[in-house]
Formats: structure tokens, sequence, C-alpha cells
């Protein structure tokens, strides 16, 4: 099995919003704005993420 690994480093766009679920799964979303190294003001790159327990 192969495995990819990003990490990102950023600012939080909005607060997470966590779900807890009857079953025992806990679901968090939320957005990251990341900021490119470049010399041009293009503003940052958002992120949706998602994490599932």
């Amino acid at each position: 099995m192969s495995l990819n690994v990003v990490t990102l480093v950023g600012r939080a766009g909005i607060d997470p919003d966590v779900k807890y679920f009857e079953s025992g799964s806990v679901v968090c979303k939320f957005v990251i704005a990341v900021d490119r190294h470049s010399r041009k003001n293009d503003g940052p790159d958002w992120f949706n993420l998602g994490v599932t327990r």
C-alpha cells in the first residue's frame, strides 16, 4: 500500500464544523487559506478539508 503525505500550513478560514453521530463516528470539516510563495500577489489558495473518525 502506498501512502501520500501532505502538510498544509495556513490560516483557518472559518470555525471547524464538528458533527457527532450515534454510531460513535465524528466528522470535522474546515477551510484553510495557504499563501503562495511567489512574487505575485495572487492571494491565497483555499482548501476544504474533512476528517472522519
